[in-house]
């Protein structure tokens, strides 16, 4: 369980850090009411779709991990060439740092080890309903 609370910690500081970055540096000369929606908006839903895909690995799905990748990558990406831009040393750097501490995590060995069991879980659980399936003892929908 630490590592799911490591990974979400760090996944809204990433998110969170690139959309300030991204404010201050390339829509920096828009005006600021649609410099603040478009971050907001866009940190929203990257992190709607982080949660989701968090939720996927979690019931099993062990796929829906290189969406969380990709958002990481993002995230990186968009940070890196901000560089040119002269951003406070300290922001820029945390922006850079927190994708990487990120996709460290997922690539850590404990990460691994809990997809793995929950696969199992998963496939434990289908082998369940697929059992009273055919006793006609399932009850759902």
């Amino acid at each position: 369980m630490p590592v799911i609370g490591a990974d979400i910690l760090v996944a809204c500081t990433s998110i969170g850090l690139t959309a300030i970055l991204t404010m201050l540096t390339y829509l920096s000369t828009s005006p600021i009411g649609f410099a603040t929606k478009t971050s907001f908006f866009g940190a929203t839903g990257l992190g709607a779709v982080f949660a989701l895909a968090k939720y996927e690995v979690l019931y099993g799905r062990i796929h829906w991990v290189w969406l969380n990748m990709a958002i990481y990558l993002i995230c990186l990406l968009v940070s890196l060439p901000a560089i040119a831009y002269r951003p406070n040393a300290y922001l820029y750097s945390m922006a850079l740092l927190s994708p990487l501490i990120g996709l460290l995590i997922l690539n850590s060995k404990r990460c691994r080890e809990l997809r793995h069991t929950m696969l199992e879980i998963r496939h434990k659980r289908e082998a369940i309903i697929a059992t009273l399936k055919k006793q006609g003892r399932w009850k759902w929908w």
